[in-house]
């Protein structure tokens, strides 16, 4: 009789094991499936970062293409200065020689100056770089005048203050320091929603700070955009440095520090 009662007993307990072995096989299954996906979560996450990293890579040498453009212009006015500058000392030689010396003493800091901003360009130049477009004369800082006035006709009031005293700072920074305003500005009226931009123009021994505030929305300008890319590639290839970001009290600000001591060199130790 109590074997009867035993096999009632092991029939009984027979559903419950197998309800708990089938839950035990499903969890098995599910944190196979888990790993699976997060495995497969992760493939994704890596290749969507080298995707992101790529686009980077592309926006940085198309930006770095536009400036060589840019340049290619200014090394151009250059070297046809120079060649002048050392075909009238040739001409005038023998009759004025102290003028002729002086020409000649221009026309060799002409050159130092192309070599500079030819050493700026081919620190950029992407290798399938094809031939510039544009050769209209590109833009210095004392066009900012103009560019204002363009900015104000957008709607957005616009001033520019020099502090210190310019400098001479060569063709190609002061390129460099107009497309950095210009670029802000241009933000500043694509994203920002602003009233009013300030630029002020800093010149110290050594350096140049180029500031560009608005009183927008703080959070309007992409922090990666191809617009800042660009700027920070303008303020690098001087050895100098690129801040932008929101103010504390509102508003957005483009900080870009440009040495000028000397000549400026490509890969220079920035400041700090």
């Amino acid at each position: 009789m109590w074997r009867v009662d035993l096999l009632a007993g092991r029939i009984a307990l027979a559903p419950p094991l197998l309800v708990v072995l089938g839950l035990s096989l499903a969890v098995a299954g599910l944190l196979r499936e888990r790993r699976r996906l997060l495995r497969r979560l992760g493939r994704e996450r890596a290749e969507a970062a080298e995707q992101r990293e790529a686009l980077d890579r592309a926006a940085v040498t198309r930006e770095r293409v536009r400036i060589v453009h840019e340049l290619h212009d200014v090394i151009a006015h250059g070297v046809s200065m120079m060649t002048l500058g050392v075909g009238a000392g040739r001409m005038i030689m023998e009759r004025d020689p102290c003028r002729a010396r002086e020409t000649l003493r221009v026309a060799e800091e002409s050159g130092r100056q192309v070599l500079v901003e030819l050493q700026c360009a081919l620190s950029l130049l992407n290798p399938e770089d094809g031939p510039p477009g544009v050769r209209a004369p590109q833009p210095k800082l004392s066009d900012l005048c103009d560019l204002l006035v363009q900015v104000r006709a957008a709607g957005l009031r616009a001033d520019v203050v020099t502090d210190g005293r310019p400098a001479e700072a060569g063709l190609a920074l002061e390129l460099s320091a107009y497309r950095i305003v210009q670029e802000a500005l241009g933000n500043t009226l694509r994203h920002a929603r602003a009233r009013s931009a300030h630029v002020t123009l800093r010149w110290r021994p050594g350096f140049l700070d180029v500031l560009v505030r608005d009183d927008g929305r703080a959070t309007s300008v992409p922090p990666f955009g191809p617009g800042l890319l660009g700027m920070r590639e303008r303020a690098t290839m001087f050895g100098g440095t690129f801040e932008a970001g929101p103010l504390p009290g509102g508003g957005f600000e483009v900080r870009a520090r440009l040495p000028t001591v000397g000549e400026t060199r490509p890969g220079a130790q920035r400041p700090g």
